[in-house]
């Protein structure tokens, strides 16, 4: 099921996120950055904007099993939509879990009146990459982004709400 997050479900979508971070970056970000994270960090900062934003988890008899948090473009084109965030648990990425997840954000961003979304993911992950091409994504941008104290090329994906979802 589908479903806005609850306080409750926070602890495990830090764990969920930080889990994914270590498998989906080993070899891409530094491997000291990725060492020394720490879920409980993480469920902090999630707190700490609980309030101020809404996203969406999928979950199975009390286990969240994916997260994506959405919204107003974080950039300058604020016409645009932003998925900031999409995580599934490693052992169930291919089950249709990542992509009922963002068809649910796609719809939710679309009733808020929004034509188009974008998300960005690092350049060298091609398994992000690869997914987001197949639920319709088309390369749009890139950027530099600063993860501690290094910088890693990002691409971003583009999702047209008009005509996908009518």
């Amino acid at each position: 099921m589908i479903r806005y997050y609850e306080k409750e479900d926070i602890e495990q979508i830090a764990k969920i996120i930080d889990e994914d971070w270590k498998i989906a970056f080993k070899g891409i970000i530094a491997e000291d950055y990725l060492k020394n994270l720490n879920y409980k960090d993480r469920e902090k900062r999630i707190r700490d904007k609980y309030q101020k934003e809404k996203a969406i988890v999928y979950e199975d008899n009390g286990i969240i099993k994916g997260f994506c948090r959405f919204g107003e473009n974080r950039d300058d084109e604020k016409e645009l939509a932003e998925i900031y965030a999409l995580y599934v648990k490693n052992d169930e990425r291919r089950t249709g879990i990542g992509e009922k997840l963002i068809t649910k954000a796609k719809e939710i961003l679309k009733e808020r009146g929004y034509e188009e979304v974008l998300l960005w993911c690092l350049e060298e992950n091609k398994n992000a990459r690869n997914f987001y091409e197949k639920v319709g994504g088309k390369l749009y941008k890139e950027r530099l982004f600063k993860i501690g104290n290094i910088y890693y090329n990002e691409v971003s994906y583009k999702y047209n709400l008009k005509g996908e979802l009518e």
